[in-house]
Formats: C-alpha cells, structure tokens, sequence
C-alpha cells in the first residue's frame, strides 16, 4: 500500500508541476507530497478575496496565505492528495482564466 500510496503522490505532484506551465504568471512557492503554496499573480490585493474569487469564478478551493501570518497575503495554499491527475491537469488552465 505505501509504495503504491508514494506513486500515485508522486504522479499528483508531478500533474501540479506540469499544469502550472498554463499558468506562468503564478509561481509555486512550496510544495509538499499533500499541497502546494501558490504566489498568486495580484500583487497587493487581499488573499481572502482572491480565494473567493476563485471559488466564484473557476470553482478552486483554496486556502488565503493571510490564514497562515503575517507577510503571506500573496500566497494561496492548494491541497491536492485527493484529486486525481486528470482534475489536477486542469488547474493551470483555470488559473490563466483568472487574469484575463
């Protein structure tokens, strides 16, 4: 179960890599096997209100980086172990769409 847990983990993270190339204006800042910190593109703007408007506009789930202190209000924390590969595919896409 672990080494087959660890593949599939591996495969998540490396879908999350590879889609953010659709997204080059947001910057991974960490990355862990169960989430990524995202620098979003909207430099000054509320991470609260940026988490809204991508659950509005591209229905992401997303946690604002102010949740986690002071200084992380450009950051949005984006839990992945439970998506599967082809949904992770389509974030970058979704994340583009927000800057037009």
């Amino acid at each position: 179960w672990r080494a087959a847990n660890r593949v599939e983990i591996g495969r998540r993270t490396d879908a999350l890599r590879a889609t953010m190339t659709d997204a080059p204006t947001w910057q991974i800042g960490a990355m862990g096997a169960y989430f990524a910190y995202l620098r979003h593109p909207f430099t000054g703007q509320d991470s609260v209100e940026i988490a809204r408007r991508l659950a509005r506009e591209a229905g992401i789930s997303c946690i604002p980086g102010a949740f986690f202190g002071a200084g992380q209000e450009d950051y949005l924390r984006f839990a992945f172990a439970n998506v599967e590969v082809d949904r992770i595919a389509l974030l970058g896409k979704r994340l583009a769409a927000l800057n037009s």
